[in-house]
């Protein structure tokens, strides 16, 4: 009898696991379970105790994961107040600056073609000061904003909102919600003759599947952010580098004026300006596509993380529901407030879908010009353009000043488009930016306010499970 009822429960404890898609590490511990499962062949009441204080437990695990997620993903993201402003302002009059001196190029230029000597030299001197002032302005206020990534990520640390500190701690809600799930499992298969048995698998099926959907969850969120922060941070450094190189190459340009031999060197670093103003965001898009795949692959292995199925979690809700008007709820106490967080589970995707296109959105909108990767390389080619077009004309003709000159006047009208694309580009980021967050704002569907509507959702979800 003894060796049968050993063989019946190995059996039922080998068809909860499967059913269950639990982590491999912890699925072999399921199969330790048979051994002992004889002895928790338990009267019904005892059954139900047991079982019901199990569920409690995986349930508040998994609504404490699904919290932190939520406000690690409002905190990680929180970005400093006025930056968008701030950070248009500094940006906008970089290009306002570098458009007073190509607008006085082109005039100026334009004239020495012909007339070398009618050359007005002040107004391109007052250009170049405008030019070099701004950029340093820009180049200041991307340091300045780095700095202020750097405060906010220490404040995130001490809050226990950082990357590493909060991978910890989901994986160790993970690893809680898996060894309850196996202990769950061992009682269920031990006690596979009672009238709640169906019941139990049901249920278990959904909770496992649960704990895929907040594991998966966190991973994004945990990645996305990383990425966006990794975006955000490497722009900052090289805007800062590239203005700095245009305010060199600004005050080089000044001084050739009155020292043509610097002309080579001015327009030689207007090259790897523009070049680095037109490589930066394609650089800064593919490393933040990079830290995102990476992060994701690191946490898929940390956490053991399988692929959630909506469709095959709605279907195991639907089966779970059935058993709501059977006898076998009223052994299985704990069903009322597993269907709640199995319908916030399944709402919450569509919530995802949503903060996650609204957040792109959002996003996409507050880049200034030079962040786009649309208009970032073409403003940037363009004032690299000027400066090959400087330094063809300043090496090639060197005793012919009228064709030299022509060739200043070409690369000026090309950097007169650049500066003012730039211009035109930021004024619509920001009153497009502005535009958008005040509808979603009406809506109450900003990326902040969703999170916080879901925040409401679970702690009602958590009142019903404290009844237990």
């Amino acid at each position: 009898m003894f060796f049968r009822d050993v063989l019946l429960s190995g059996l039922a404890v080998a068809q909860v696991t499967a059913s269950l898609s639990l982590p491999a590490a912890y699925a072999q511990e399921c199969m330790a379970a048979p051994i002992a499962a004889s002895a928790d062949q338990i009267s019904p009441g005892d059954f139900s105790q047991r079982y019901t204080a199990i569920s409690k437990k995986i349930l508040v695990a998994g609504i404490q994961i699904e919290r932190f997620s939520l406000n690690f993903r409002l905190q990680s993201a929180k970005q400093p107040k006025f930056r968008k402003l701030r950070y248009f302002a500094a940006q906008e009059s970089a290009a306002a600056g570098g458009l007073a001196f190509e607008i006085a190029a082109v005039r100026e230029f334009g004239k020495g073609r012909k007339r070398p000597l009618q050359i007005n030299r002040a107004p391109i001197k007052r250009g170049l000061n405008a030019a070099m002032t701004t950029a340093i302005i820009a180049g200041s206020a991307s340091a300045f904003e780095l700095s202020l990534n750097a405060v906010q990520a220490f404040k995130n640390r001490k809050n226990g909102f950082d990357h590493k500190t909060a991978d910890r701690y989901v994986a160790s809600k993970l690893k809680e919600v898996d060894v309850l799930i196996v202990e769950r499992n061992a009682l269920v298969a031990a006690n596979s003759a009672d009238p709640a048995y169906e019941h139990a698998v049901a249920e278990g099926e959904v909770l496992a599947a649960m704990r895929n959907a907040f594991a998966n969850e966190y991973a994004y969120f945990s990645a996305d952010t990383k990425s966006y922060l990794a975006f955000q941070n490497l722009f900052y450094i090289l805007n800062a580098s590239y203005n700095t190189v245009g305010a060199i190459s600004s005050r080089y340009a000044y001084c050739a004026l009155d020292k043509p031999y610097l002309n080579g060197t001015a327009n030689i670093l207007f090259i790897v300006n523009g070049a680095m103003a037109a490589a930066t965001p394609v650089v800064c898009t593919v490393v933040g596509n990079a830290v995102k795949k990476r992060t994701m692959s690191r946490l898929n292995r940390q956490f053991e993380m399988q692929p959630f199925d909506a469709d095959a979690f709605a279907l195991s809700c639907k089966n779970l529901e059935k058993f709501s008007t059977s006898d076998s709820g009223a052994l299985m106490p704990s069903w009322p407030a597993t269907d709640r967080l199995a319908f916030y589970t399944t709402s919450n995707q569509l919530y995802t879908k949503q903060l996650v296109s609204e957040t792109k959105v959002v996003r996409k909108l507050e880049k200034v010009a030079l962040q786009t990767s649309t208009l970032g390389p073409i403003i940037g080619g363009m004032l690299a353009t000027q400066g090959v077009l400087g330094t063809y004309g300043y090496y090639k003709y060197p005793l012919a000043p009228r064709k030299q000159i022509n060739q200043y006047y070409r690369g000026a009208v090309g950097g007169t488009v650049a500066t003012s694309l730039a211009i035109v580009g930021n004024a619509a980021s920001i009153l497009g930016t502005m535009a958008y967050e005040h509808k979603l704002a009406k809506k109450k569907q900003m990326p902040y306010q969703l999170i916080e509507k879901r925040l409401e959702h679970l702690a009602e979800t958590e009142k019903m499970v404290s009844t237990l």
